[in-house]
């Protein structure tokens, strides 16, 4: 894979105003909800035996319902050959895979578009600067994933300086449960692209409330 250029300067493809990603989408009420709302990713998690798997085959079904997004296969554990394969049979437009478990692999996805996952846990972040910098040589974006963790504005503001700099990489989405309002100044005071949104189970077939994902993208200003 060419070499991406690291630090301030975005690539190509990635838009001046915020990126949105919808994650683990997993029914097609999610995908035309998200595609509605003009995210920019749909992201499908393709890895069988994890939690939110889609059978690919319905993905396929699905994607001929939706315009716009690039489609996103989702991968944690999956062989990187076999990752390759999946976007190749599967005609993904970008994979996400996880800098735990590819980080070292990442150059066999040569000619991919690539989003890298890197999830934080209770001991912080799992990479130093000097890592993460070399993941963003074949990233085309970080995905920050602090689901398994409570944060809020000051679990950032407390080390700016840092954190400013580790987003700065590569174009970074944050993943992480945080009040719909606090959103706007994050992203803006911390130099992130963007954000991940996660889908979730229907309430039944073709019904279910958006409510609160719908109050993050009123206070982004695209409700």
């Amino acid at each position: 894979m060419a070499s991406k250029s690291v630090g301030g300067d975005h690539i190509d493809h990635i838009n001046l105003t915020t990126l949105i990603k919808a994650s683990r989408v997993a029914h097609l009420t999610d995908a035309r909800y998200f595609a509605a709302k003009v995210v920019d990713y749909l992201g499908f998690n393709l890895e069988e035996g994890t939690e939110g798997y889609l059978d690919p085959m319905y993905m396929k079904a699905i994607r001929e319902w939706v315009q716009g997004p690039k489609i996103v296969g989702e991968f944690s554990r999956t062989p990187i050959q076999v990752v390759r394969e999946a976007a190749s049979f599967y005609g993904l437009d970008m994979v996400q895979v996880s800098a735990q478990n590819h980080g070292a692999y990442l150059a066999e996805l040569e000619g991919l578009e690539l989003i890298l996952e890197i999830e934080v846990g209770e001991h912080g972040l799992p990479f130093s600067t000097t890592e993460l910098q070399a993941f963003a040589a074949y990233a085309d974006v970080f995905l920050f994933n602090f689901s398994r963790i409570s944060v809020s504005k000051s679990t950032f503001y407390t080390d700016h300086g840092f954190w400013r700099e580790v987003f700065g990489l590569r174009p970074s989405l944050l993943q992480a449960d945080i009040p719909a309002a606090d959103w706007p100044e994050i992203l803006e005071t911390l130099g992130l692209a963007g954000l991940s949104i996660v889908g979730g189970e229907e309430e039944q077939v073709g019904v279910k409330s958006y409510d609160q994902i719908d109050e993050v993208f009123e206070s982004l200003g695209r409700g």
